[in-house]
């Protein structure tokens, strides 16, 4: 049953209807709204007392957040993904990069702005598909290793603590992230996070760019999953049964097809005055060329049981 919805989402001929993916923020009789909660504004994001954040019903555990970003905010978190986060000793799906200009180091940015032709930069923009923060992932074995642990971004650290505390999740440690960069098109197939030794401690999964649709089933692929839009700024965050539960990405659009199929935009990193427009420099523009045709989503997880130190003392 996943399987057949991931194959319905992700045709092109004839193309899905979006008439039962769920909106977060619309009325809808599975997305159960949870009380206000009170705090301060931080990293770009709106004060929590405006957030709307809801559990899916038919996934217990599952909690959708519609967009508590900022403008400013959601522009800030594409430009660490883009210009800070691809960079050594961080690894990338381009890391044995003999393609890297060597003039500009190992920064994937500055690589991408020196190439002149705007064909060829979008094409080598499409390559890059996954970035590891914290914790380096082996893709091949599908574990972290102890030898291969990063330093975790300190500002992006803050805002998964901040999130997660206004969740009353006081104890989250945010210990490794991907990165995924989406081209429109593309898609993640269907899987379960399991590699952390931790599998309880909850899943953080932030959105910014063109729109997606996400699927998330139950324990098996025989259960027929919910179809839940993503649109820029949206959180997703795996709690309880929902953190092993099977989940995809069958489909990454543009938003204007969004608008033109359910009268939804996904964009909503525009400036709201011209104080704001002013502010905006020349990274920002080149960063938001690169965000008209792709997804970003950062997904961060927990790696470590509390008061367990290293991957070595695991039992």
């Amino acid at each position: 049953m996943f399987q057949t919805s991931f194959k319905y989402y992700k045709s092109k001929n004839p193309p899905p209807t979006f008439e039962n993916v769920l909106v977060i923020g619309m009325d809808h009789p599975n997305l159960h709204p949870l009380r206000h909660i009170d705090g301060s504004n931080c990293l770009g994001l709106k004060p929590p007392r405006e957030w709307k954040v809801y559990e899916l019903s038919t996934r217990p555990g599952l909690l959708l957040l519609a967009n508590p970003f900022t403008c400013e905010g959601q522009r800030h978190w594409m430009m660490r993904s883009l210009v800070d986060y691809p960079m050594s000793p961080n690894t990338t799906n381009q890391s044995n990069i003999a393609q890297l200009n060597q003039d500009v180091g190992d920064s994937w940015w500055e690589t991408l702005r020196s190439i002149p032709d705007v064909t060829e930069r979008r094409k080598f923009a499409k390559q890059l598909r996954w970035v590891t923060l914290g914790y380096q992932y082996d893709w091949t074995n599908k574990v972290y290793d102890e030898t291969r642990k990063e330093s975790f971004p300190s500002e992006l650290a803050s805002l998964v603590r901040y999130v997660a505390t206004v969740l009353r999740y006081e104890r989250y440690s945010p210990e490794a992230a991907i990165v995924n960069y989406y081209p429109i098109g593309s898609t993640l197939a269907g899987h379960t996070d399991h590699s952390e030794d931790d599998q309880i401690a909850p899943l953080f999964s932030f959105s910014f760019g063109q729109p997606a649709v996400f699927l998330i089933g139950g324990a098996t692929r025989e259960e027929r999953p919910d179809a839940v839009l993503l649109r820029s700024g949206d959180i997703v965050v795996m709690t309880g049964a929902s953190r092993q539960c099977y989940h995809a990405v069958p489909r990454v659009f543009t938003d204007s097809e969004l608008v033109e199929e359910m009268g939804h935009s996904a964009k909503r990193w525009n400036a709201t005055d011209s104080l704001m427009v002013q502010r905006i420099d020349e990274t920002w523009r080149e960063v938001e060329q690169y965000i008209q045709y792709s997804r970003i989503n950062i997904n961060v997880r927990q790696v470590l049981r509390e008061n367990q130190l290293t991957l070595q003392a695991a039992s």
